[in-house]
């Protein structure tokens, strides 16, 4: 049950879904934008199909635990697969197509949602303790991975043979994916005291009571959250607040800032997955102070080489590389902790109500720091969020 043989099935369908989901969900709204020409509706069309979806994650991390987690992840990969096939073959010119494209995808988050809390159990259970944060580190290497590669590759064919050919190569990933879960080796637990009487009121009750009477989870679900608030807003307003309006930095080159990042991220993974001498998890505290001080050290180095922009662009470039190597070593720990400490009879509801929590915050700490930024500047933004950041640490952990 523990071979490393069904953990690499179970990373690499993982890899195949990941590089199916962010294949088409980079195009989604590009194709929305190019059929209607409005940005409003394109927005719109993105945020109907992914918040319904969010509030019942609870219930679907609920029905996780309660079904066997290797058939879970078989139904959502051939299901999905089914969904991107049904929208291949429906022609473009049919007038209900935009609803139906919505409702699938719609569905299709769904399946995102149950197919990542199943698949961080079973990781759980096929994994022996001492060795998830190792294969999260691989996880993680295979994540951002297909992080980089699928989006520019699906903007590559999407502007080149139109969107048919993405639903296409998706739906051939999907059904790649499900084909090959089939053959992990997996016994579902028995054992399921998390779980009442079946009324999904009491268990969803009782998932929240478990966090909040458990103080060192509740600590950093509390803190993972506040990550997702102050810092998780990178990409869509500091980064380009920094670089494009302050420091006038070529929009060509903006791109390199998150190349860095990811090589980093892909760096710490190997670098976790290698590692036999260094106990992470007692590390995490500091690597989240060093992680923020690099941060609040580029806000304040904005404010110094304000007449050398290119410079700094460089210097940007660097922190960023050392951020994302930073950045997996707390986020590898923190999750390889959640998945050992948290029982397996809870780990559904645990999940559900992360990303729900992360669903929540990720939006509102973009709206608060866009408005920050907009009154001191999205380097100051950067200084105070992180020192925002340094202090719940102190607290937390």
């Amino acid at each position: 049950m523990n071979s490393k043989k069904n953990v690499w099935l179970l990373l690499v369908g993982r890899c195949v879904s990941k590089f199916g989901s962010a294949f088409y969900l980079i195009v989604f709204p590009l194709y929305i934008l190019e059929t209607t020409g409005s940005l409003v509706k394109s927005g719109f069309f993105f945020s109907v199909s992914s918040l319904p979806v969010l509030l019942i994650t609870p219930l679907i991390g609920l029905a996780v635990e309660k079904n066997n987690r290797k058939w879970v992840l078989v139904f959502c990969d051939f299901a999905t697969a089914m969904i991107y096939s049904f929208l291949l073959v429906i022609p473009e010119k049919f007038n209900g197509y935009m609803f139906c494209l919505l409702l699938g995808t719609m569905l299709i988050h769904g399946m995102d949602n149950a197919f990542e809390i199943s698949s961080k159990m079973i990781f759980s259970e096929l994994v022996p303790a001492e060795l998830i944060e190792k294969y999260n580190g691989i996880k993680s290497i295979l994540d951002n991975g297909t992080a980089v590669i699928a989006p520019a590759l699906g903007t590559a064919l999407f502007g080149i043979w139109g969107f048919k050919i993405v639903l296409l190569i998706v739906a051939a990933a999907y059904f790649l994916s499900a084909l090959q879960e089939c053959f992990i080796i997996y016994q579902k637990p028995d054992k399921r005291v998390g779980l009442k009487s079946g009324n999904w009121r009491r268990d969803l009750a009782d998932g929240i009571s478990y966090v909040k009477n458990n103080p060192m989870v509740l600590r950093l679900f509390m803190l993972v959250m506040a990550l997702n608030f102050f810092v998780a807003n990178a990409d869509e307003i500091i980064n380009p607040g920094i670089i494009i309006q302050i420091h006038h930095i070529p929009q060509h080159l903006f791109g390199m800032i998150s190349t860095a990042a990811v090589f980093g991220t892909i760096v710490a993974g190997f670098f976790i997955y290698k590692n036999t001498k260094i106990d992470m998890k007692s590390a995490l505290k500091k690597n989240m102070i060093f992680n923020s001080v690099l941060m609040l050290g580029l806000g304040v180095l904005s404010l110094l080489f304000m007449k050398y922009p290119m410079i700094y662009f460089l210097i940007y470039v660097v922190l960023n590389f050392m951020i994302g190597i930073i950045t997996t070593c707390v986020n590898v720990p923190l999750s390889s902790y959640f998945q050992v400490q948290v029982p397996i009879e809870y780990q559904g509801r645990f999940f559900a109500l992360l990303t729900v929590a992360s669903g929540l915050l990720i939006p509102l700490g973009i709206s608060y720091t866009g408005l920050l930024a907009e009154m001191v500047g999205a380097d100051v933004a950067y200084i105070i969020n992180n020192i925002c950041v340094i202090v719940i640490v102190c607290l937390c952990v």
